[in-house]
């Protein structure tokens, strides 16, 4: 029945690798150490093309039943069509700030670490949001017609970094991943 929202909390432990990958090459990179370039290009790039094109959209079709059947409990969370807008557009910000270090043009490194920092936490705070108020309202209120509403809209488009195939642009990005998880254990 809520399948989907299974899925969805096993993306956002898969973000939540990410984030905490990012996260350790910026504090590399804070203490003028040398990160793993490719790590936070992949992480970059990768949060500019899944979360857009699988992720939300899964959440979306949710959200909009949600909203249909339960219209006052919905209006609790707000706009998650904006919330999802506003993350891509501080997925964005960090990509772009991350280009201009790649492309070693002049940068200061606490623009960099400023950057990675506020994306961090904007991609965090909007994940809490969804795991103690979204989905466990969804969960409750939801009914079997609903979900298989929600799973009849849903395209299928595997994750390109934690799928089954490995994508060819984020496969550098899974190799380096994997190997800094390995490290830390």
């Amino acid at each position: 029945m809520a399948s989907v929202i299974e899925v969805l909390r096993e993306e956002h432990r898969n973000i939540t690798r990410l984030l905490q990958a990012l996260e350790y090459q910026i504090d590399v990179f804070a203490e003028a150490g040398a990160p793993d370039y490719d790590v936070v290009g992949g992480v970059a790039d990768y949060f500019l093309d899944y979360p857009d094109r699988c992720h939300h959209p899964k959440e979306d079709v949710v959200f909009a039943q949600l909203r249909q059947a339960h219209p006052k409990e919905t209006a609790a969370i707000g706009d998650l069509a904006k919330e999802h807008r506003a993350i891509h557009e501080q997925a964005q910000q960090f990509r772009d700030t991350v280009n201009v270090l790649l492309n070693e043009t002049d940068i200061a490194r606490s623009a960099v670490v400023d950057a990675a920092h506020v994306f961090i936490e904007a991609e965090r705070r909007h994940m809490r949001m969804e795991e103690e108020r979204f989905f466990p309202l969804a969960e409750r209120l939801l009914t079997r017609d609903s979900w298989q509403k929600v799973d009849a809209e849903l395209i299928k488009r595997s994750d390109p970094l934690f799928g089954a195939r490995v994508e060819e642009g984020f496969r550098k990005l899974s190799e380096r991943l994997l190997a800094w998880e390995e490290e830390c254990r």
